[in-house]
């Protein structure tokens, strides 16, 4: 009989059985024995959950040029751990070409029903053989994790020192990541340039070229500030300093909180013209009728642009109301400078945009919101509670529970910010460090915002200053968050519209 070897080893399964040296050894002792011919031998080191292995492919290509009439391995779950599916494809293609499977010891012939059925309860066994390798697999790595010490491949930035057990940056390779950091935080330059400046100094290191994912992976990996983390299927996150830091934590917040913004708040252009670029294209905008988003538009000549703070659409697609919000900037651009110098000129004046000083009755209500926020989310843990004795109880899918408890913890979330803001403003109030002082220390870095910057460094600034802004019709609310996490409110007056006599205006 024409005979075809299949050997296979899995990098994780290390038995001195299953070694490829010991399954030819044993595997052409049996030929010889049975006075068979070996026409061809097949080697995979890849798991047997995999139908697409180079190995078995080339053996069912000399299946179907009837090169064979018997597939011998040391057993049969070295041929497979596939799935059901995978299973009767390969026995199709077997059984259609009349090939035989063989065992030292054992021949089945998959066109005896018999046979057929043994083969199928030893794929079944070696299925639940494989779960079970990988379940220990992933125990281990959980472990190795819990404890401080990496697995995997690491970023090709780095390199496992089996010495110290650690991975270590590739020296020649640390420029990589700050040179990345420069160019996106403080060059403002988007994936695509950043690349192409890459690619302009050297390939990777593996000698591709880069591109827009590899600088988006290096942007959001936390693994250059040293963190490997892992998410299981389990809902367990496990993280350990493993790696050798090529940046800060601090550093990487900036580009993620960079990140977000440049995929909410304003545009390539935007980061790429210095000059015409409004002031509070980095802060936040809502509105303070209807809770959407407000944009800042760019109209008018290149040379003398014109921004207005408006709604992408005027009707909420999700709500079906309208709500025409669309003012022209220079109706507040001047009281926003106004209201920086006066707060940093005296306390008198500080007091006309700011709220300071807190009554009685104001240091209530307060206390009254932080006491309903309490109660809020005390609900909404109540409502998580609820909801898993339903799942657990099967009267909810899982896909249906997943979504149900990330909404609620989101909303928790956004609510336990809130708390803790209040908390840290009562808390300051309380012991009188709500100062007029205290808060000029923190907002000093606006001393020169009128003179000595570019329109991309002050609209920077800005941004860092009051990250949200509320826009009303008759005021623009800029919130700061720079004193000790505690929101503060600076209340800017919108002027009235000095354009009413144009034609868009007529019928309003």
């Amino acid at each position: 009989m024409r005979v075809a070897n299949y050997y296979r080893v899995s990098t994780q399964l290390q038995e001195k059985k299953f070694s490829l040296p010991a399954q030819k050894q044993e595997l052409k002792s049996y030929i010889s024995q049975k006075e068979w011919t070996l026409i061809d031998e097949f080697i995979d080191v890849e798991s047997g959950g995999k139908l697409k292995k180079d190995g078995l492919n080339a053996l069912l290509d000399l299946v179907e040029e009837d090169g064979i009439d018997v597939v011998l391995c040391i057993e049969q779950d070295r041929l497979s751990r596939l799935d059901t599916v995978a299973w009767e494809y390969l026995k199709d293609t077997l059984r259609e070409n009349q090939v035989k499977i063989a065992e030292p010891g054992v021949l089945i012939d998959l066109d005896n029903e018999d046979d057929v059925f043994i083969s199928d309860i030893k794929n079944l066994i070696a299925q639940r053989d494989k779960r079970n390798i990988v379940k220990k697999m992933m125990r281990g790595k959980r472990q190795r994790l819990r404890e401080g010490k990496g697995w995997g491949q690491p970023p090709f930035e780095y390199k496992y020192n089996r010495e110290t057990a650690q991975y270590e940056a590739k020296p020649d390779w640390k420029w990589v990541i700050p040179f990345i950091d420069e160019l996106y935080l403080n060059e403002q330059l988007g994936m695509r340039i950043i690349s192409d400046k890459l690619n302009e100094v050297s390939n990777t290191p593996t000698g591709k070229k880069w591109n827009e994912h590899l600088v988006e992976t290096r942007i959001k990996s936390k693994a250059f500030h040293g963190i490997q983390e892992k998410n299981h299927n389990s809902g367990e996150i496990i993280s350990a300093y493993v790696y050798e830091p090529l940046r800060t934590e601090e550093t990487y917040n900036r580009l993620q909180e960079e990140r977000n913004k440049r995929g909410k708040q304003y545009s390539v252009a935007g980061r790429k013209n210095t000059k015409n670029i409004h002031m509070l294209k980095r802060t936040y905008l809502t509105c303070g009728h209807c809770g959407r988003k407000i944009n800042l538009e760019t109209h008018g000549l290149k040379s003398r642009p014109l921004y207005y703070a408006k709604h992408g659409r005027k009707t909420s697609i999700k709500y079906g109301y309208t709500c025409d919000v669309n003012i022209n900037t220079i109706r507040f651009d001047a009281n926003i400078m106004k209201a920086l110098k006066d707060v940093l000129t005296s306390e008198e004046l500080a007091k006309k945009y700011i709220q300071i000083d807190y009554d009685e009755q104001e240091v209530n209500q307060l206390k009254s919101e932080i006491k309903e926020l309490e109660k809020s989310i005390s609900d909404l843990n109540a409502s998580l509670d609820r909801l898993l004795d339903i799942y657990l109880s099967g009267d909810l899918k899982k896909s249906k529970y997943t979504e149900k408890d990330q909404s609620i913890n989101a909303k928790i979330k956004v609510q336990e910010d809130t708390l803790a803001k209040l908390n840290r403003k009562l808390e300051a109030i309380d012991a009188s460090s709500f100062t007029y002082e205290s808060l000029y220390q923190y907002m000093e870095i606006a001393k020169n915002i009128e003179t000595e910057l570019t329109g991309l460094e002050r609209a920077q600034l800005i941004g860092t200053l009051f990250p949200k802004g509320v826009v009303y019709k008759d005021k623009l609310v800029l919130i700061t968050e720079v004193f000790k996490g505690i929101p503060i409110e600076i209340t800017i007056s919108i002027e009235d519209d000095p354009y009413t006599w144009h034609h868009t205006k007529k019928f309003k």
